[in-house]
């Protein structure tokens, strides 16, 4: 039963976002955001001025009140940048980056024949300005077409391996690239 039940939740939850947030995004003009989506939460960051940040809120709080779904709404502001910087410098932390390495930034660039993952610099300007603008340019894009298209949350892993397969294939990241993509640890 307990499986169950989250998995009427997480349905619960794709209806919420397509029903009420993706309309309040697009009533603000909202283009680029990041949407973090948990079992126990859902994180909405948009980079807005304090008047829009008010009024998406008290739109949330309407939006939660009728569905009953989340129990507590939290605003906070948001950058970006800093938020890229700081997740490409604690990644590079993590995952013991090699110390000829300078600091700053840094890229994988494949694997080595021993199955050790391959490092090397990169300008920490570049890739905090790409990490940026993927978070919510490109994922922000993706999750409002994802809800918009859909007509159900899609559970079917197959599906979701072919959907990555095909977004990759898309972008010039051929199979050995994908392959070691997809292998990498969330660091």
């Amino acid at each position: 039963m307990k499986g169950l039940v989250s998995t009427i939740a997480i349905r619960r939850q794709f209806v919420f976002k397509r029903d009420y947030l993706v309309p309040i995004l697009e009533k603000h003009n909202i283009e680029d955001f990041l949407m973090l989506d948990e079992p126990e939460f859902l994180l909405l960051r948009v980079e807005v001025d304090d008047q829009s940040a008010k009024r998406i809120e008290s739109l949330l709080k309407d939006a939660m009140q009728s569905e009953s779904i989340f129990s507590k709404l939290t605003m906070e502001g948001w950058s970006p940048v800093a938020n890229a910087k700081e997740r490409i410098l604690a990644a590079r932390q993590r995952a013991n980056v090699p110390a000829e390495i300078p600091e700053g930034g840094w890229m994988i660039t494949g694997k080595a024949a021993d199955g050790r993952w391959i490092a090397a610099p990169e300008d920490l300007d570049n890739q905090v300005s790409a990490f940026s603008a993927f978070m919510t340019r490109v994922a922000g894009k993706f999750t409002k077409a994802y809800l918009k298209e859909m007509p159900y949350r899609v559970e079917d892993r197959w599906l979701m391996s072919v959907f990555l397969h095909l977004a990759l294939d898309s972008i010039s990241v051929w199979q050995k690239q994908e392959n070691e993509s997809r292998e990498f640890p969330y660091v």
